[in-house]
């Protein structure tokens, strides 16, 4: 710990001052004590390849981008230059992927940042004798992602000619270009025309990480860090996760390992696994017993042990409930001398600490979260420890002293690190809510307002929510209409899918002229954008089947039949009877449908009825279309639909229990 602390120190100092000559010979120095110490033994050099110790993290991406250009200028001919650029290229990768769906725009800046990334790690590799950084820096590009075609056309004996943007269209190119710019990340402006010097020729059927592999290892046999990437990799299929590592662990190139190293692989295949089991599964609890007492007797590195105690703590927090026995282990985790800030996997114990912290508020509970909130913050990967250092700073809390600058810093570090991806177990809207939870009301607004005004996702639904009095005991001095509709307006014009689900709600409840065009039209959109949202998407459909139908013009009401019929089978029979009511009310008024049809109407609303006992709004439909509120009617009504009841399609009816869904039903999905 104390050597990357230095490490960090050192390089921002040079970075600070334009020392770029002098930067590239401390990196040089650090791959040199990197080659003279034991395998696994000094973290410090790849720390240091992989970018992020060179500026403050709260200075942005197109800074350090900037600093790396800067640095590849001043050092044109220099090997850790191009490693750590294309090391921050593939780590922006990463982040651009974590950020969401595989839309073709996101995919396509995935593509061309590993591009770049590809092209600066093989300069790099014509540049040292020894280039285990730099293949490394390849073996995890091709484990996550994979490689560029051109690349393969290289090893092929192939001019380097395929380019994803080549064969992108112009719109692709447009959406993928703001997260390249965000980042810092250029473009390859040209393309590779041959391969380094020296290195071996691949077989077409050698798979490239296997191939990095071998490279990194013929550089340096042994390279614990190699080998570790090759185990992520394998760890992403999890058929046989445990085996393969094994086999791993007992390759030749780990013989001379020590027996806590070797370990440090086994345990990755644990470590990915770990997941809180319920209380309410004694054999699942037992296992975890059983695999904690297991590995608690193994050597460990500090950074294992970390990992193993503080989730033992937290299962001891939260499913056994002894207090006592987990301040033990998060005391001992929290002592090891391991960069505990970039383990993630330190996120989810996180959580159950600061619950026990805000349950036992003793001396010991708020020193041990002042230790754990500095550790974890000093790092890359932990976005809740740092919001609640901000929080602490503003409030005076946990041992923090107040201090605003300092509360407004950590605030924006918490919020950029979630933004990229770096938010394990506990993402800063949980966390408020935790608080919230705790009576710590003031803190959880705290975090809201400044993620709303930083536009953090969420966190202007969250307030709109909490100013409804949503949140469970809100107190009176929160709750106000004008503020929640403000805050929604704001979570609106950040892009929120679910806030603009809520507003076109609150449009339709709340006496807006749907019978104006326009006023209509404004609603369908914020229903048809809030159509991509998982929690928003089933609903939307259901309001857009509600709208159109009432007041959409001939063909629209049509869409509102589909829209509908999409829902009739949904899991939640909320959903499903209202969209089966709507339905009965299309049939019996003829809006969308093929024609009119009381008997098709009385079907709907009677397996609404059906699906919903009980519900009011279902049952005051079932009553208008079966005029149920007069009985001689209510007869007429059945026995004139039976008599009048015309051909119906099957598909134009409700779903018998037991049959299988008619073809066009399913396309109306």
């Amino acid at each position: 710990m104390q050597t990357l602390t230095h490490t960090r120190e050192v390089i921002r100092e040079l970075v600070q001052t334009n020392a770029f000559v002098e930067l590239n010979r401390y990196f040089d120095s650090l791959e040199a004590r990197w080659y003279q110490a034991p395998p696994g033994e000094f973290p410090a050099y790849l720390s240091a390849v992989e970018s992020h110790l060179l500026v403050d993290p709260d200075q942005g991406d197109r800074a350090l981008s900037q600093v790396l250009r800067a640095w590849i200028d001043a050092c044109p001919r220099a090997y850790h230059p191009q490693v750590v650029m294309g090391f921050y290229c593939l780590s922006r990768a990463c982040q651009v992927d974590h950020g969401g769906a595989r839309t073709p725009a996101r995919w396509l800046a995935i593509e061309q940042m590993c591009e770049t990334a590809t092209a600066h790690l093989l300069r790099a590799l014509a540049r040292s004798q020894r280039p285990v950084a730099a293949a490394i820096g390849l073996q995890l590009l091709s484990a996550r992602f994979r490689e560029p075609g051109w690349l393969v056309e290289l090893f092929n004996e192939q001019p380097a000619r395929f380019r994803p943007s080549t064969h992108a269209d112009v719109e692709v190119q447009e959406a993928a270009a703001p997260y390249l710019v965000r980042h810092g990340v250029m473009p390859l402006a040209e393309l590779p025309r041959m391969l380094p010097d020296g290195l071996e020729p691949r077989t077409e059927r050698q798979e490239p990480q296997a191939y990095w592999l071998s490279q990194a290892l013929a550089a340096r046999p042994g390279c614990f860090e190699a080998i570790k990437a090759h185990a992520l990799y394998l760890l992403q299929d999890r058929r046989g996760q445990v085996e393969s590592i094994e086999r791993l662990v007992n390759m030749p190139a780990c013989r001379g390992w020590s027996e806590p190293l070797r370990n440090a692989l086994r345990w990755m295949a644990v470590e990915a696994r770990l997941k809180r089991p319920s209380a309410e599964r004694p054999s699942a609890v037992a296992k975890y017993q059983q695999l904690f007492e297991d590995w608690a007797v193994r050597p460990l590195r500090p950074r294992e042990t970390a990992v193993l105690l503080a989730w033992r703590g937290a299962l001891q927090a939260s499913v056994w409930g002894d207090h006592d026995k987990a301040l033990a282990d998060f005391t001992q985790s929290l002592a090891c001398p391991a960069d505990l800030g970039g383990i993630q996997a330190l996120g989810p114990p996180l959580r159950h600490l600061v619950i026990t912290a805000l349950t036992r508020s003793t001396a010991h509970e708020q020193a041990l979260l002042n230790t754990a909130i500095l550790r974890l913050s000093d790092g890359r990967s932990h976005a809740a420890a740092c919001a609640l250092r901000a929080a602490g700073h503003h409030f005076g809390l946990w041992g923090l002293a107040r201090s605003g600058d300092q509360a407004k810093r950590w605030l924006t570090i918490a919020i950029k690190r979630q933004r990229a991806g770096q938010a394990p177990g506990l993402k800063i809207l949980e966390l408020a809510r935790l608080l919230w939870s705790h009576d710590r009301h003031e803190v959880a607004y705290y975090l809201l307002q400044g993620g709303a005004e930083q536009a953090l996702s969420g966190a202007a639904l969250s307030l709109f929510e909490l100013h409804q009095g949503e949140w469970s005991d809100t107190p009176g001095r929160y709750r106000d209409c004008e503020v929640a509709e403000q805050w929604l307006l704001r979570a609106v014009q950040t892009g929120s899918r679910q806030a603009k689900y809520r507003l076109a709600c609150l449009q339709m409840q709340g006496g807006t002229n749907l019978g104006d065009r326009e006023k209509m039209l404004e609603v369908r959109r914020l229903l048809i954008d809030a159509l991509g949202n998982a929690q928003t998407n089933a609903c939307a459909r259901l309001h857009l089947g509600i709208l159109l139908r009432q007041f959409g013009q001939p063909r629209e009401r049509a869409e509102a039949v589909a829209y509908l019929l999409s829902l009739v089978e949904h899991p939640d029979s909320a959903i499903a009877a209202r969209a089966s009511a709507e339905l009965g009310l299309a049939w019996m008024q003829g809006q969308g449908t093929r024609r009119q049809s009381r008997y098709a109407a009385i079907e709907w609303v009677t397996h609404a009825a059906s699906l919903r006992p009980g519900d009011t709004a279902i049952e005051d439909i079932h009553a208008e279309v079966l005029n149920s509120r007069n009985r001689v009617r209510t007869l007429f009504t059945q026995y004139g639909a039976a008599l009048f009841r015309g051909t119906l399609r099957p598909s134009e009816l409700p779903p018998k229990p037991g049959l299988d869904r008619p073809a066009s039903r399913l396309e109306a999905r």
